[in-house]
């Protein structure tokens, strides 16, 4: 399996930090979701044709062999130490609407946390400048105080002074719209941890369904169990 299919992150970390960006260089065309322990060790992954949807990147490394075997579509779903290949397309759709809720849930805490960034990227950036500008400006100061008290000209250190000043005293109206983006910020934030707060509920539901696949794709005999 090209490695790249496959969206490297997990969206149970996501969740539980709140705040996240997904790795550089993933493709959109897999995701991987992470598994909550249960009481039972629970994967599965669901392969279609290039996409890859995957629970547990411990099970990667065996998608290749199993794709050669079952060909581009398939379930797979692993309980504890017994393995599992569905084959029949109704479960398959079953697993991948099942899938839907969770792959947007990931999307849109990819958005928040992304917005986020930026306008804590903006912020921070803002208050440096200000600090750097006026610890220039209090350096000028002391030389104009210094040039004056030997009674020479301070005339075109004082254009530098007030150009210093207006320039900071725009940044301070940058400033007010910085608190708002601040504000901006911490909708973000909340939008964010909603997002992960849905990824959490949306895990359980996903592997409990997975599990009640599995249980009625035997009933039906339609689980080939692997060796």
């Amino acid at each position: 399996m090209t490695r790249s299919k496959v969206l490297f992150a997990s969206a149970v970390f996501l969740a539980s930090l709140a705040v996240a960006s997904l790795p550089a260089g993933a493709s959109a065309n897999g995701y991987a979701y992470g598994y909550d322990k249960d009481d039972d060790d629970l994967g599965w992954a669901i392969i279609s044709g290039e996409d890859t949807h995957i629970s547990d990147m411990r099970d990667l490394d065996s998608m290749d062999d199993l794709k050669a075997r079952f060909g581009d579509e398939f379930l797979y779903i692993r309980i504890d130490d017994s393995r599992y290949v569905i084959r029949d397309r109704g479960f398959i759709k079953r697993a991948e609407d099942a899938a839907g809720p969770m792959k947007d849930a990931v999307r849109e805490i990819k958005v928040a946390a992304k917005a986020e960034a930026k306008s804590a990227f903006a912020e921070s950036r803002g208050a440096r400048e200000q600090a750097r500008l006026a610890a220039r400006l209090a350096r000028l100061s002391g030389r104009i105080a210094r040039l004056e008290a030997r009674g020479e000209s301070t005339e075109d250190l004082e254009r530098e002074q007030e150009a210093l000043e207006e320039r900071i005293e725009a940044l301070a109206d940058d400033s007010r719209e910085e608190r708002e983006a601040v504000r901006h910020e911490r909708l973000e934030h909340a939008r964010t941890k909603a997002a992960g707060d849905r990824i959490q509920k949306e895990v359980r539901r996903l592997n409990q369904e997975m599990r009640d696949i599995l249980r009625d794709a035997r009933a039906r005999h339609l689980a080939q169990r692997l060796d």
